[in-house]
């Protein structure tokens, strides 16, 4: 692993009956990079998404209030500060790009949440870590970099006991997944459906704005 960027060390108190929408107003404030690389498929998470996830793991689980959370390939952090503003116990962000972690201390800091929130530099397969509560991850999609989604896969339900991972939607790829999710060890406990929209990133991309179908997974690690 090649470093940790931590946050400085003034916890804000949070508050879990913080309400969706303004939880989506917050988050709608961070600082989105411009410059992004295709080959891990960083496609940032709209706030609308990130908060809807966060906000449903934790007022119909209960997986984020007081739990430890991790947000593996956290990009601008948007995962792990909204979990830390839903009242985490304690964050980590993990990223390969150091440029991706500056931001996220920047967006951090903007919010309020630098006491709870720490940022690793590193390869999410590297990583080691344990006794995790929950894991909440937009991981690459595998399509340029093939096998990349179950890497992500593999180490959170290595790490946590429940994980919200998102992933192309589709029959044949939910069937594989699932095959794959239950090797691991882990077991799909929810499955949502919903519209991604993915913003003209690259130079390839020649809509404005591409909207791809994407599914939730909800997993709990059976093994743990």
């Amino acid at each position: 692993m090649a470093g940790t960027v931590r946050g400085t060390a003034n916890p804000t108190e949070m508050n879990c009956l913080l309400r969706l929408r303004e939880l989506e107003m917050a988050l709608e404030r961070i600082e989105r990079r411009e410059q992004r690389e295709i080959s891990l498929e960083d496609y940032p998470t709209p706030a609308p998404i990130a908060a809807a996830i966060l906000y449903a793991a934790e007022m119909e689980h209960g997986d984020i209030r007081d739990k430890v959370v991790v947000d593996l390939g956290c990009g601008d952090g948007i995962f792990a500060i909204g979990a830390a503003m839903l009242g985490a116990r304690g964050v980590i962000g993990i990223d390969v790009q150091s440029k991706a972690l500056k931001v996220c201390q920047r967006n951090s800091r903007l919010l309020g949440t630098d006491g709870v929130t720490d940022w690793v530099l590193g390869e999410v397969t590297s990583l080691g870590l344990r006794d995790v509560d929950t894991v909440v991850s937009n991981p690459p999609f595998g399509v340029k970099k093939r096998g990349a989604d179950v890497a992500f896969l593999t180490k959170a339900l290595s790490i946590a006991k429940v994980t919200y991972s998102i992933h192309l939607a589709g029959e044949k790829n939910r069937e594989f997944l699932r095959r794959k999710i239950e090797g691991l060890g882990g077991r799909v406990t929810q499955i949502e459906t919903f519209e991604f929209p993915i913003p003209r990133l690259f130079e390839f991309h020649r809509r404005e704005r591409h909207r791809t179908q994407v599914d939730l997974y909800r997993i709990e690690s059976v093994k743990r």
